[in-house]
């Protein structure tokens, strides 16, 4: 899969969509400069759906992973996080990926060879 059809596998939420609106759709949403958002909806029964969340803080190289069992609504929702740096990826696509959808979210991050110690990202 050549680079350019990889690029458009991502899933982008816009900040021209409606802000109330914005919070209810799946992919990587920009929070800020430097933070991202991956969210998408994992069917755990037919009763029950779970949200799962990983904010990716290009500030502190770490993401936090959130797990919601019982997305929007709130009645009996249980919630799990964990901190993860970046370091600890096995796999860094997942960090590539995030920090091209913040790109082209209109964040700044560091550059991605800076972020994975690895000079032949430049």
């Amino acid at each position: 899969m050549a680079m350019a059809d990889k690029k458009n596998d991502l899933r982008l939420v816009r900040d021209d969509k409606e802000k109330s609106e914005r919070w209810n759709f799946e992919g990587y949403q920009r929070l800020d400069d430097r933070l991202v958002m991956y969210r998408r909806y994992v069917p755990v029964t037919r009763d029950l759906n779970s949200i799962l969340m990983h904010v990716f803080d290009f500030n502190s190289y770490q993401t936090t992973v959130i797990v919601d069992t019982k997305g929007y609504d709130a009645r009996g929702a249980s919630t799990a996080m964990q901190i993860i740096h970046f370091s600890q990826f096995e796999n860094k696509q997942a960090i590539k990926d995030a920090h091209r959808a913040l790109r082209d979210l209109g964040g700044n991050p560091p550059p991605l060879s800076t972020i994975l110690n690895d000079p032949s990202l430049d």
